[in-house]
């Protein structure tokens, strides 16, 4: 449907009053829209702002076998990394960012065919695309005085790992750091805590060992990662003990 009717009470961010209780989008001003799925999503006090990781979307070959295949599915759909500015539209549910054609493509639903791109400068590039299903569940900019000055001010962002890159092996299940100056990437990111997931052998995730689901930082700097498959949860320092 066009405009898509979920996008009144869903798939966005709004403002509502933080000394209020009960409250639901009614009460508040929808502040961005297009969203997907934006579940790690984080203020940044440096830069005054705020930020999201966007799950992108599933199934582009079931739904749409002329136009993409199962390697398609697995690869093409990014995760978009943004700064989420007042009135902005992220392109949900109308596109996708494709990583093959690195360009935002018009999603089959409305009109596309694999490289009809919607109109020029309606939705924003991401900052960063990651490659497709590794699930971002949390996105945390680190403050903290432990780690090198290399980290300061970057962002670190747990991927909770794939359920549905077959006949691809399932991949994230990790925790990247995205190097930032002023608010923008500064490099490209690095993998900065794997093999949670194990050996994962039938390359399915329920057998996957761990799966980084939370962040937080500690008073003295630490960097902590919460799993969901066991309740585990694993302190990362620099330096001695």
């Amino acid at each position: 449907m066009n405009p898509c009717p979920i996008l009144e009470k869903y798939g966005g961010v709004w403002v509502l009053d933080g000394n209020k209780l009960n409250q639901t989008p009614a009460n508040g001003r929808r502040f961005a829209t297009g969203m997907r799925n934006a579940v790690a999503i984080e203020w940044n006090a440096g830069q005054n702002a705020l930020y999201a990781v966007i799950h992108g979307r599933d199934s582009i070959d079931t739904l749409f076998p002329a136009l993409y295949n199962a390697e398609d599915n697995a690869t093409r759909q990014a995760e978009e990394f943004h700064q989420i500015i007042d009135g902005g539209n992220y392109g949900w549910p109308y596109t996708f960012w494709d990583t093959k054609l690195e360009k935002r493509v018009l999603a089959p639903e409305y009109g596309g065919d694999g490289k009809k791109e919607p109109e020029a400068g309606k939705y924003p590039a991401p900052l960063v695309a990651f490659p497709a299903h590794w699930a971002p569940n949390d996105l945390l900019f680190y403050a903290g005085k432990n780690f090198p000055a290399k980290y300061q001010g970057g962002a670190f962002i747990a991927f909770h790992g794939s359920w549905n890159r077959a006949p691809e092996p399932q991949a994230g299940y990790k925790v990247v750091f995205q190097p930032m100056k002023d608010g923008k990437p500064s490099g490209p990111y690095e993998v900065f805590a794997d093999g949670f997931a194990g050996e994962m052998a039938d390359n399915n995730p329920r057998n996957a060992r761990y799966r980084p689901v939370g962040l937080a930082v500690g008073p003295d700097g630490s960097l902590y990662v919460a799993d969901s498959q066991k309740g585990r949860v694993w302190r990362i320092r620099h330096g001695a003990k």
